[in-house]
């Protein structure tokens, strides 16, 4: 059965929605969010709308943005949850009630990354007195310039756009694919060539 992903934006907070409906875009569905929701019948012509994603593939599509983004620990996004499958069980978790009164900035003040938590200098680092082979060199180099990426599923962030295949965001921006594998693996602001002012992050 065919669906859509779409990407509902309030204009004047800039704030957004991410969901999935099995239908057509143009049958009239607005959508289900519960804080998206209240916020587009108290205004809804502050809302803009837009397709990220036409197809079988569609709830997929739509959970993988949706944890790409992180979007229910976001305070730029109106969605509870990262999933998506429907339900209101979501509603009045801890992490809804937090969203609620908590900006992310807050929550994330002080916490210290667990992998930063040890030393890896010296002998304690699993490759001290190691060497790759030539042939690890060249998968880890091919992986870097994106040769082995090319089926990835691709967003870019600037215009929420979202691709199946690396090479077909390729062939979109007129560009190669390891070009489009290589930017995804910087993932920052293009500043010149084809693909200026895009962000291309992989959808894993």
């Amino acid at each position: 059965m065919m669906g859509f992903v779409y990407l509902w934006r309030n204009t004047k907070t800039n704030k957004k929605y991410i969901g999935s409906h099995k239908g057509s875009p143009d049958d009239g569905y607005i959508g289900s969010g519960l804080l998206f929701s209240r916020a587009y019948k108290k205004n809804p012509n502050e809302f803009t709308r837009q397709i990220l994603y036409v197809g079988e593939n569609y709830r997929k599509i739509e959970a993988r943005v949706l944890k790409l983004l992180n979007a229910a620990k976001s305070e730029d996004f109106y969605n509870l949850k990262n999933d998506a499958i429907g339900g209101w069980e979501h509603a009045h978790t801890k992490e809804a009630n937090a969203k609620r009164k908590i900006s992310l900035s807050k929550v994330k003040k002080g916490i210290f990354p667990e992998h930063l938590r040890y030393d890896k200098s010296g002998s304690s680092n699993p490759m001290f007195g190691k060497k790759h082979t030539d042939e690890t060199r060249l998968k880890m180099a091919s992986k870097r310039i994106g040769i082995a990426n090319k089926k990835q599923p691709v967003i870019e962030l600037v215009s929420g756009k979202t691709f199946e295949t690396v090479n077909a965001c390729a062939e979109f921006y007129g560009v190669t694919a390891s070009t489009i594998s290589a930017l995804m693996k910087k993932d920052k602001l293009v500043k010149r060539g084809k693909t200026k002012n895009t962000h291309f992050r992989a959808i894993s």
